[in-house]
């Protein structure tokens, strides 16, 4: 049975704490230039009496997805605790769950406030460019939203553009600067675009997932177009192939075009995926357009052949059988911080000048069942470490 090269572990004895280990394993931070852990401090958060008259609030996103909706829900919910909105008691919405219209559906009844109104027909899902063109038409010709709130990157780039000046505040983009949705950390680029950053999340996910290794070629596939390079954070990629010196080798699959285009997709992805479990000495997978629970048959060669794979996404995955991965632990830091942007948004303070960077302690999830299949024992200090455990017999 091959094994993989084990992490150094810590002396007998020794109490390891979850942002412990992250420093251990990600020794390599120090020459990326990374930070090993940061939190925005956020200023008083104005009042909802702090505005003049009602607003209403419009809601777009690239697809349904778990993380989406879960960075909304714990945005109202911060906004509902700052006195924003009315009672979210009963609010439809748990754990793990893809639907955001059912969710805006009840707000728009049930969440109204002397501050906001949740516009019941300005909800987009799975946002197709005729989609982005008739919502930037009402944006900009009938002016009835006063703000959206947008996740994703492909809804990030189709209406952080200039052709209206309704403030728009992206969230869950993996690299708004490579897409071309901010200008920088510091400086949005335009005055009613603001974008949730976390600079070096994938650096830092690299660098644990190389020391933790040792690989000398790392797999990756992806969509080899302006938005795919983004959704994958290539530059990221590229950067810590270059610093910490593994070879990457790749492979393009093109992203479905819409739901008819599912299948075509799901079979180049599984082609692709099986050529790198026999090419790589490890996997990293990107943010893809594939079903949660497709991943498990989807990741099967990895397994076969003991490749090592860290999910890009988070604990989801991991649930499904990738083998790893550092993600937030849960949503309130970035509920807190994007509510309170929202609400200073909303009170008259222009978006260019409002911080964008924020990141928290992250959750480090493992599999059993996959460390297994792969004939690696993950070391026990890890398992001290770790926030979320599955393929538990």
């Amino acid at each position: 049975m091959r094994r993989h090269p084990r992490p150094a572990g810590q002396p007998r004895g020794a109490t390891m704490t979850r942002r412990c280990w992250l420093a251990a394993a990600a020794a390599g931070l120090g020459t990326l230039g990374l930070p090993t852990a940061g939190v925005a401090e956020l200023r008083p958060t104005p009042s909802a009496r702090d505005i003049s008259r009602r607003r209403r609030i419009g809601y777009a996103e690239s697809m349904p997805y778990g993380n989406y909706a879960s960075t909304l829900a714990a945005i109202l919910r911060e906004l509902e605790r700052l006195g924003w909105t009315g009672d979210l008691t009963g609010m439809p919405y748990h754990p793990g769950q893809t639907d955001t219209a059912a969710l805006w559906s009840w707000l728009a009844g049930h969440a109204g406030s002397s501050a906001l109104e949740f516009v019941a027909d300005a909800h987009v899902t799975n946002l197709t460019p005729g989609d982005a063109a008739a919502l930037m038409k009402r944006l900009n010709d009938d002016q009835d939203i006063d703000l959206m709130i947008v996740m994703g990157t492909v809804a990030g780039i189709a209406l952080a553009t200039d052709a209206h000046r309704v403030p728009v505040l992206v969230f869950s983009c993996t690299n708004p600067i490579a897409a071309g949705i901010v200008a920088s950390e510091t400086d949005t680029g335009r005055d009613h675009v603001w974008a949730h950053l976390d600079p070096q999340r994938f650096l830092r996910q690299l660098s644990v997932f190389h020391k933790t290794f040792q690989f000398r070629r790392l797999g990756i596939a992806y969509d080899d177009s302006p938005a795919g390079r983004a959704i994958a954070s290539l530059p990221d990629i590229e950067t810590a192939a270059a610093r910490l010196g593994f070879e990457l080798v790749e492979r393009h699959v093109r992203a479905p075009a819409d739901k008819h285009d599912q299948q075509r997709y799901e079979a180049d992805l599984s082609a692709a995926w099986d050529a790198l479990s026999r090419e790589a000495d490890a996997m990293y997978i990107t943010y893809g357009r594939w079903p949660l629970d497709r991943f498990a048959a989807l990741i099967q060669p990895f397994l076969q052949r003991r490749i090592p794979t860290f999910s890009q996404l988070g604990p989801e995955e991991v649930e499904r059988g990738a083998l790893m991965s550092i993600a937030r632990a849960d949503m309130a830091g970035i509920g807190q911080f994007g509510a309170a942007t929202i609400a200073r948004t909303l009170a008259g303070e222009p978006l260019r000048r409002l911080p964008q960077v924020y990141f928290d302690t992250p959750s480090i999830a493992w599999n059993l069942a996959t460390a297994e299949a792969i004939g690696y024992r993950i070391p026990f200090p890890a398992l001290l470490t770790t926030d979320s455990l599955y393929g538990v017999p």
